[in-house]
């Protein structure tokens, strides 16, 4: 496959983000990407996903997270405008709070059987330039090590069919039935990674590298790496919070190597951030100490307000202080359902905030 490293400037950064498709009177999942396509004429930000009750937004590359938060409500309005010329609404969260979809995608379904028919899930990929391969082993092995955390802040999937799983991620669960999904495996550099897909495409079981669906993995036609791992974010501003994140991350681990995270641990932790979300307590197993979600998070920033500096969004970075005061998609689309009393309610929550204004 041909290469995209070092076709743009290094940490660029794009996102995609998965929509649901929904019918405003049901407040129900509806199958009408098809119809929402046709609307878009061609459009290039948008295209379908594993269900038809999915519409994928693809955001244009970015020199910044600064760049990413001026377009993105502009961006969604657009989804958002051809989603209601085909009387269906758009909602940004991990899971619909009690419905699910009934058609999808038939090669998925052929390869993967009852599984796929677990994914009614919607997810937030971020992507950021990277030089070259080995770089691009680098920052998965880096953005690796704070998946817990990235999944604690991206929380946004607490109801799956009709209740509350008591999760902060359902998505990330149901996700995981499928098969190269999760943490990664560690690299050692860009050929180790080679020879790994080499060997799964030699076996049969992948046609290529972007059917590992693993929580965060180098993306060679575009020259990324891509960050997995997230539920869909309801507000706009969580999204460029995450993705300045990213970006940052990516960038530190192109300046400062790090010893891998021992994996076993890494998902110990990857487990609390699901349950609790920003409410998890994740464990240093090297210094064998407990540090709260909330308080790692502060940490995280405070440490990489250089690099964001240097890269221009320093305020984007800042972003995730307020996804830590405000609280996680997951704790918000709590509150909702306590004050309307029903998923309906929440619901109509989520189409407020996915395109407000």
């Amino acid at each position: 496959m041909t290469s995209g490293f070092g076709a743009t400037a290094p940490y660029t950064v794009g996102v995609e983000e998965e929509f649901q498709l929904v019918d405003p009177v049901s407040r129900g999942l509806t199958p009408a990407v098809d119809e929402v396509l046709a609307a878009g004429d061609g459009s290039r930000l948008i295209t379908s996903e594993l269900s038809r009750s999915c519409v994928e937004m693809l955001s244009p590359v970015f020199a910044s997270a600064a760049d990413l938060a001026r377009e993105l409500p502009v961006l969604r309005r657009e989804v958002h405008d051809l989603a209601r010329s085909r009387g269906v609404e758009i909602v940004a969260a991990g899971t619909h709070p009690f419905s699910e979809p009934t058609e999808r995608n038939q090669r998925v379904e052929e390869e993967m059987g009852w599984v796929a028919r677990t994914q009614a899930i919607y997810g937030l990929h971020v992507h950021v330039a990277v030089p070259d391969g080995d770089s691009a082993i680098l920052a998965v092995n880096a953005l690796a090590r704070h998946v817990p955390l990235l999944v604690a802040l991206s929380a946004n999937s607490p109801f799956w069919r009709g209740f509350d799983t008591r999760l902060a991620s359902t998505r990330i669960k149901i996700f995981e039935m499928f098969p190269r999904s999760g943490l990664p495996p560690t690299f050692k550099n860009w050929e180790d990674f080679e020879d790994h897909i080499e060997a799964l495409v030699a076996s049969g079981s992948i046609p290529d590298y972007t059917w590992c669906w693993w929580d965060t993995r180098p993306h060679q036609k575009f020259g990324t790496v891509e960050l997995r791992a997230p539920d869909v974010q309801t507000d706009a501003s969580y999204t460029v919070a995450l993705a300045a994140l990213v970006q940052c991350l990516v960038a530190k681990a192109g300046m400062v190597v790090q010893p891998p995270e021992d994996a076993l641990y890494n998902a110990e932790n990857k487990w609390r951030a699901v349950r609790y979300g920003m409410d998890a307590d994740l464990y240093d197993f090297v210094a064998g100490k407990v540090i709260p979600a909330r308080s790692l998070a502060r940490g995280l920033v405070e440490e990489l307000r250089p690099v964001a500096r240097d890269l221009g969004c320093e305020e984007e970075l800042g972003g995730v202080l307020e996804i830590v005061e405000l609280g996680t998609g997951a704790e918000l689309q709590r509150a909702a359902h306590k004050r309307s009393g029903s998923l309906e309610g929440v619901v109509d929550y989520l189409i407020e905030g996915t395109a407000p204004g």
